[in-house]
């Protein structure tokens, strides 16, 4: 399995665009992060993660991307981090982020997240976009990895406040929250 395949429909289906300011959580070893700064020109991408060895691996992985700044990694929970510590990662004049998203990050789906789902309302920006997306394969593979059901993801989301608009291609589900 490529991870440039899945990570590349995902920055595809989530419209990244040259100039947003992109947060991920929890971005692991960095794959997500190095595909999506790659389609930012002016923009940024913040990865918050709480592991520490994750963080050491996106440093080792994406050190270009970190060095210009395109890159940023802040150590932390994504249910209790303060927004401010997030929002202080923008670029001068951003009023939030332009894309939250999130790959495989359990939280989402197995509980109502209720501290995680407020990080997310206070650090995105009034047009923001928010994605939840799931699967370790190709977009092309069959789906055998371990992830929510449509029904199980659409559930959660709908009790957060938020109307999913679902995506799915091979191995891969994503979610938009609107």
């Amino acid at each position: 399995m490529s991870d440039d395949m899945r990570f590349d429909w995902l920055a595809d289906l989530m419209g990244v665009r040259p100039g947003d300011q992109v947060l991920e959580l929890g971005p692991g070893p960095g794959a997500s992060l190095g595909r999506v700064a790659a389609r930012l020109s002016t923009g940024r991408v913040v990865g918050l993660d709480r592991s520490a060895a994750a963080l050491t691996r996106a440093r080792a992985r994406c050190p270009d991307e970190l060095a210009a700044g395109k890159i940023r990694l802040v150590e932390g929970a994504i249910g209790s981090i303060r927004p401010d510590r997030l929002l202080g990662e923008l670029d001068r004049g951003a009023d939030g982020f332009d894309l939250i998203f999130a790959v495989n990050v359990n939280v989402f789906w197995t509980k109502p997240a209720h501290a995680e789902w407020n990080l997310i309302r206070d650090c995105l920006s009034p047009t923001g976009r928010v994605w939840l997306c799931y699967g370790y394969g190709a977009p092309t593979a069959p789906s055998t990895s371990p992830k929510p059901t449509p029904a199980e993801l659409t559930h959660q989301l709908t009790t957060a406040g938020f109307r999913p608009i679902l995506s799915a291609a091979g191995d891969l589900l994503a979610a938009r929250a609107a």
